[in-house]
């Protein structure tokens, strides 16, 4: 579902809860004051704060769903952030409204008229905030939206709150007006702690923190199993109410053009989207990789050591001797037969597949077809073009740096 979708199903749901909300607010007080329940009609001033906190949540998703501007080039998503902020402090202040409300039934207790009716009042609220709150938690988790979930929390809370007044009402009808108080005490606890963790969730997301220690170890993981990539410098992520942007440094497999960059960008993208569903964008800063040791492969017609003639076919060369550089100085080399010499198709590409399992950085050739030439083109490995006035390999080797790279086919 695209971003846009999440954030109006999510105002779609505030909506919802603000209209389910005015009318409940509206029984309870009605009820209340034709009973003399104080407990109800404190529960109807309470859902009444409700309906502000809904449509806070509404206007923050609303806010979110508006285009970036000049002022804004990060859109408006962290004003559902700021929402979720606000809604968590109207917990903290339920939870000493509570604390008040129980005081001062100890303090006064109240006879109720109309019991059956108040009661019942009680209980289709306790129902329907139940039901309100299950539905704004689905849609919260469903989206990713942190004001939604809190909205949710905030309603599940107030579960608690109306059963207290089920408990007062009862307590009420058996002479007992004192129940309710110890209940609103205990409530009042919960109500504080998960006040007290959405504001705390909010902030971070504010602040730009990411606390999940293991999706970043995992987009780690899984980039640098891309070929192409050496190693994963940097991931920085944030989160923007629904959306997450981010920011990564990886060390490339040797050097490469803007296109082969272009491409492994996109692949970097599409692996973090697989871990990070809501990823809006990530920028990739992507930088050649240092080699200490080059292994560079040329193609020769006999094995005949550094003297070995050169040969100019990629694919038809019969052996190619794998020499590996250290400060352009020769500290190993090896001569191999090209497996690939005898067929008779897809020479080229099947002698780039056995240089690449050899793990070579560079080749010096001639001339190169289409095929090997995106071989090696995709594997990071660099093509040099091969002088014609050079016949053996210990020249070569001493001209290497004054080599031109072979960017496209020649043939």
């Amino acid at each position: 579902m695209a971003v846009k979708e999440e954030l109006r199903l999510g105002a779609k749901a505030s909506k919802n809860s603000t209209i389910v909300l005015v009318f409940l607010a509206a029984i309870k007080g009605t009820v209340g004051f034709y009973s003399g329940s104080s407990s109800l009609i404190a529960d109807a001033i309470h859902t009444s704060m409700d309906i502000f906190t809904s449509l806070a949540v509404w206007v923050g998703l609303k806010l979110s769903l508006k285009s970036s501007g000049e002022h804004f080039p990060y859109g408006y998503y962290k004003a559902e952030n700021l929402v979720a902020l606000f809604v968590s402090l109207l917990i903290i202040l339920s939870g000493v409204e509570l604390v008040r409300e129980a005081l001062s039934t100890i303090r006064a207790p109240s006879e109720i008229e109309f019991q059956e009716l108040a009661l019942g009042a009680a209980v289709f609220s306790v129902i329907t905030i139940y039901a309100l709150s299950q539905y704004k938690f689905k849609i919260g988790r469903q989206i990713g939206s942190q004001a939604l979930i809190a909205d949710a929390t905030h309603s599940y809370t107030d579960v608690f709150s109306s059963m207290v007044v089920v408990v007062a009402i009862i307590g009420s009808m058996f002479g007992m007006p004192w129940i309710d108080s110890l209940g609103v005490l205990v409530i009042s606890v919960v109500i504080f702690k998960l006040g007290i963790s959405t504001a705390k969730e909010s902030a971070l997301t504010l602040m730009d923190a990411w606390l999940d220690r293991e999706s970043i170890e995992s987009i780690r993981h899984s980039v640098k199993q891309i070929p192409g990539v050496n190693k994963v410098d940097d991931i920085r992520l944030r989160r923007s109410g629904l959306v997450v942007f981010g920011e990564m440094q990886v060390e490339s497999a040797g050097e490469c053009d803007l296109k082969r960059v272009e491409m492994l960008s996109v692949e970097i993208e599409e692996v973090v989207k697989s871990e990070i569903p809501n990823l809006e964008h990530i920028s990739v800063d992507i930088k050649p990789g240092k080699i200490s040791v080059l292994k560079v492969a040329i193609p020769i017609i006999k094995p005949e050591g550094l003297q070995s003639k050169l040969s100019r076919h990629i694919g038809k060369a019969p052996y190619y001797i794998i020499i590996q550089l250290e400060d352009n100085k020769i500290i190993d080399w090896e001569i191999g037969e090209n497996p690939a010499a005898d067929l008779e198709r897809k020479r080229g590409v099947k002698t780039a597949e056995y240089l690449q399992e050899h793990g070579v950085n560079i080749v010096i050739i001639k001339d190169i077809g289409e095929g090997p030439f995106h071989k090696f083109h995709d594997s990071f490995i660099k093509l040099l073009d091969m002088p014609d006035d050079v016949e053996d390999v210990e020249t070569l080797i001493g001209k290497i740096p004054e080599l031109s790279a072979i960017t496209a086919p020649t043939e």
